[in-house]
């Protein structure tokens, strides 16, 4: 059996029918667009783990924050939305799978600075 990234996320005053959007979303980038990458990681070590836990919020002037932490065979790799935050909530997974994914691509291992869209 294939091994499979662990996921956990946490909504704060999103609505449901809000967080079932954002859970498709991260589904389908998991088995879309990283599954290549993924491959990588587990390839190179049979004890390898993939980790995601995300929080997604939504203030009190409607938009909606984030944050994403992605653990992989011990390294860490995290993005934020910070305060400003998104209005369109499919727009934060999105962001930051395409963030992490860059992250993955880049050859240097340099020590990772959370990320903040900008």
């Amino acid at each position: 059996m294939a091994k499979k990234p662990v996921v956990s996320y946490q909504f704060i005053d999103v609505p449901t029918n809000m967080q079932e959007i954002v859970k498709d979303i991260v589904q389908k980038n998991l088995e879309g667009k990283m599954d290549s990458y993924f491959k990588k990681i587990y390839a190179k070590k049979d004890t390898a783990e993939i980790r995601i836990d995300y929080i997604i919020t939504q203030n009190k002037q409607g938009k909606r924050t984030g944050d994403f932490k992605f653990n992989y065979d011990g390294k860490l790799f995290t993005w934020t939305t910070g305060e400003g935050g998104f209005k369109i909530i499919e727009d934060i997974p999105n962001h930051a799978f395409e963030h992490f994914k860059t992250h993955l691509s880049n050859k240097s291992e340099k020590p990772n600075k959370p990320t903040r869209h900008k």
